[in-house]
């Protein structure tokens, strides 16, 4: 095996990072190895085991280990190495011992440094405790060549010869492997005849621990030092980059990853590129509350074109004449300059994020669904330092792109277009209807660009836009940190110019039970292409850990970027290696991600519906009985004592359960409040689990002319603008104690009532009306419209398409 080659597998073996290790603190620093002088490139890695108890600090350390992730883990690693050495036969001694040579690498460490001179550095690799019997067998076994013992001792050492490249040897327990010409050099800083890395200025920084952070891996890599570089490098200002640095390690239950860029101003170039407007955690732009990922940006976009323009003039006259034809082209197709009309009323501070949206009700999933479903929700906001001057460009720029989609589509004679919507500030979304799409389309597909809340907003999707504006104009609608995101917060870098925060507790937890199906998928896919009818991943679903098991461990991650005078950092926080580290390769799965999710979310609001429905059969059972549709439990003087829920239990197959009540007593009553502890599955909502267990969110609406008219028991009789047109139970934003009578508040002349409702559902709520029947209300839904449902025999004309906003 080459030199270079083994370096390339000890730096991959770090990617599987896994399994706690057990054992005593490593003796000696790996830096001893390593001389300061002439110090390019240096990489060191200590191993779990020198870090054993802030390792068991850490969630993924728990995931790991106390769940079976850490054995699943496992498993895929070893069907992947078999997978390999079936294709490829000079893997297949190696596949044996590739697992516990990695593992070994993971429990003790290595050090990879580059040293000597600059135009031909010498490779240094030590791997701790590599020199024991056991392990030198293994090497041997995956293919490590013997090597030609050197016939004398150097300096005091029994070296063997790699071919031409360079020595390997055993010290103490560690193997060493070193470029000849590096050789002495080496010795001398592992004799002290040299100063070593151990008091490296810039390894000894990157290795102290600050604020809780351990770091664990450290390395750099030293620009200055190396020849000067090539003039189109240097033209865009790359020759500012002074030194690169990294640091990776634990910070209580956290993983943190830290790579910071020394770049010292003043910067020109690419590197200019980054001085950008700052900020804080506490001065994000605007972004909805209920965002669980979320990027935050700050661009000054006048300055930032400028200086693109610029860079385009110095590259060179056909560089500087594209840029000119580009402006033109983009003068003429949009009716304004950028640099002069636009970009000035825009920024710096910017937004993009991911919505939940209403999914579309089909008969059957449809794999071509799974982009739909995913990107529907995308929303890019950014600043409006003007919104009536933007407003006013968007007018025109509207009238060019309906001009612009008229001419492209020909063939049809009514094109599709956007039309300005008649409500407050400014929005245009796109008129599909030409298009004749299938419903599940319609329903998604809404293109929108709109002006408000301080911003400019684009989206494939209205209520997504609708959201978005109104996080600007409500601060209480707005992102703050709370719960566990504020040791996200408190942990974030100074001025900031990116920001990204991903919660990952119900992603990560979905993806990783959501395997056996993910690999369904895959196998038939492969089997398709390749026309072999097997198995090529196996997950036993008994050996995945549930969403429940992972979910508790898991906290939101975050990925900052920051600048100050001296450069660029980039921070990095999670509980465990997600699909956001930058060492992570689930390019695929991430793909698989959001059909996982909309799959979940389909199956929860598919069981919230039929929760509804079976209430519903109970109100119409009990409306058969007694002669009129149940309400809450009253005493002799019409004082509420119990909640309607409680007197649908017969009905509900919970007649034991209502037996235990205490029927002349309040809820709250010694005797009737401990059962709220045996609330029925059929009162919560799958989607709206992370309230008390003993809450639900299911409620009526109580006020004149409802189906909860105080004082009355109604009839279905009396309800005379129709059973299908009347709303019966809605999701509330608020979760109520099950047995508690009451319910939302309804007066026809307030509209606050709309405030009341809401789930977590994308983009609605579902609603069981006096039919039976459940449909979903849109967050689109107008105060009169709800009133017109609300109401049981105003003689209203409902128009369900309208209540829904369509």
């Amino acid at each position: 095996m080459a030199f270079g080659r083994r370096i390339v597998a000890a730096w991959l073996a770090l990617g599987l990072l896994g399994v706690a290790a057990r054992g005593e603190e490593a003796p000696k620093p790996l830096a001893r190895y390593a001389p300061t002088e002439g110090l390019i490139a240096y990489f060191e890695f200590d191993g779990l085991k020198a870090h054993r108890a802030a390792w068991e600090k850490t969630a993924a350390r728990k995931a790991l280990e106390e769940t079976r992730l850490g054995a699943l883990l496992e498993d895929l690693a070893r069907q992947a190495l078999d997978a390999i050495a079936e294709n490829d036969p000079n893997f297949r001694p190696v596949r044996d011992q590739a697992a516990p040579l990695l593992a070994h690498v993971r429990d003790h460490g290595l050090l990879v440094a580059f040293v000597g001179d600059p135009a031909a550095p010498s490779p240094l690799l030590v791997v701790r405790g590599a020199g024991r019997p056991e392990v030198l067998e293994a090497l041997s076994k995956a293919g490590l060549p013997a090597g030609e013992p050197v016939d004398e001792p150097r300096a005091g050492r029994k070296l063997l010869a790699d071919g031409r490249e360079g020595f390997r040897w055993v010290e103490g327990e560690d193997l060493v492997f070193v470029a000849r010409q590096g050789f002495d050099a080496v010795v001398a800083a592992l004799d002290g005849k040299a100063p070593s890395a151990v008091d490296h200025p810039t390894r000894s920084a990157l290795a102290k621990v600050e604020g809780g952070f351990k770091p664990v891996a450290v390395g750099f890599v030293d620009l200055a030092a190396l020849p000067e570089m090539p003039s189109e490098a240097a033209k865009l200002g790359l020759d500012g980059v002074k030194r690169v640095e990294l640091r990776w390690g634990f910070q209580e239950e956290a993983l943190v990853s830290v790579f910071r860029v020394v770049a010292p101003a003043p910067r020109r170039g690419l590197l200019a590129l980054l001085d950008q407007p700052t900020f804080g955690i506490d001065s994000l732009p605007p972004i909805p509350a209920s965002q669980e990922m979320f990027g935050a940006l700050s661009v000054d976009l006048a300055k930032t074109y400028g200086m693109i323009a610029e860079m385009a003039k110095a590259d060179g006259p056909e560089s500087a004449r594209n840029f000119e034809e580009f402006e033109a082209a983009v003068r003429e197709g949009l009716g304004l300059d950028l640099r002069a009309d636009l970009l000035p009323l825009l920024g710096p501070k910017a937004a993009i994020y991911l919505t939940d949206v209403e999914m579309p009700e089909i008969d059957e999933f449809d794999i071509r669904m799974i982009g739909l479903m995913t990107y529907a929700g995308w929303v890019v906001s950014v600043e409006a330092k003007d919104e009536k001057a933007v407003a006013g460009r968007l007018e025109g720029l509207i009238a060019k792109a309906n001009a612009a989609i008229a001419a492209r589509a020909q063939g049809l004679p009514m094109p599709p277009r956007f039309v300005r919507e008649k409500t407050e500030g400014v929005a245009y979304v796109m008129d599909v209807g030409p298009l004749n799409l299938p419903p599940f389309l319609a329903d998604m597909v809404s293109p929108t660009i709109a002006v408000g809340g301080g911003q400019l907003v684009i989206s494939p999707n209205r209520d997504a836009a609708r959201l978005a504006v109104a996080a600007g104009t409500d601060p209480e609608k707005a992102w703050k940190p709370a719960e566990k995101f504020i040791p996200l917060a408190e942990a974030l870098p100074p001025n900031m110019v990116a920001l990204g925060v991903d919660d990952v507790r119900e992603t990560i937890p979905a993806l990783v039970e959501g395997l056996p199906d993910i690999a369904e998928f895959l196998n038939a896919a492969i089997a398709e292409r390749t026309g072999r009818d097997e198995e090529f991943i196996v997950i036993d679903p008994a050996d995945v850990p549930t969403a429940d098991q992972l979910a508790p461990l898991l906290f939101p991650a975050s990925m900052a970027l920051s600048v100050d005078d001296e450069g660029f950092l980039y921070r990095q926080r999670e509980s465990i290696p997600s699909l956001n580290s930058p060492g992570s390769v689930g390019v695929l799965i991430g793909l698989l991600l959001p059909a996982v999710q909309s799959a979940r979310e389909a199956a929860r609001r598919a069981q919230c519906v039929n929760n509804l429905k079976q209430i519903g059969l109970a109100f119409h059972n009990s409306h058969d009985v007694h002669g009129a549709f149940p309400g809450d439990i009253v005493d002799e003087d019409g004082k509420p004592l119990l909640s309607w829920r409680v007197a649908i239990l017969p009905y509900i197959e919970e007649q034991e359960l209502y037996e235990k009540f205490k029927l002349d007593e309040p809820w709250d009553s010694p005797h009737n409040k401990p059962l709220l502890e045996e609330m029925p599955g059929v009162f919560l909502c799958p989607s709206r689990s992370d309230g008390e267990a003993t809450e639900t969110r299911y409620q009526g609406l109580v006020g004149p002319r409802s189906m909860f008219e105080p004082g009355k028991k109604i009839t279905i009789r009396e309800v005379r603008d129709g059973t299908s047109n009347t709303l019966m139970i809605v999701e509330s934003d608020e979760g109520t104690p099950w047995t508690k009578p009451g319910g939302i508040p309804f007066d026809p002349g307030v509209p606050e009532t709309l405030e009341r409702i809401g789930s977590n559902h994308a983009g609605g709520v579902n609603a069981l009306f006096v039919d039976g029947s459940v449909r979903f209300l849109r967050i689109s839904l107008t105060p009169e419209m709800l009133n017109a449902i609300v109401s049981r025999d105003n003689g209203e004309v409902v128009n369900l398409d309208e209540a829904n906003g369509r």
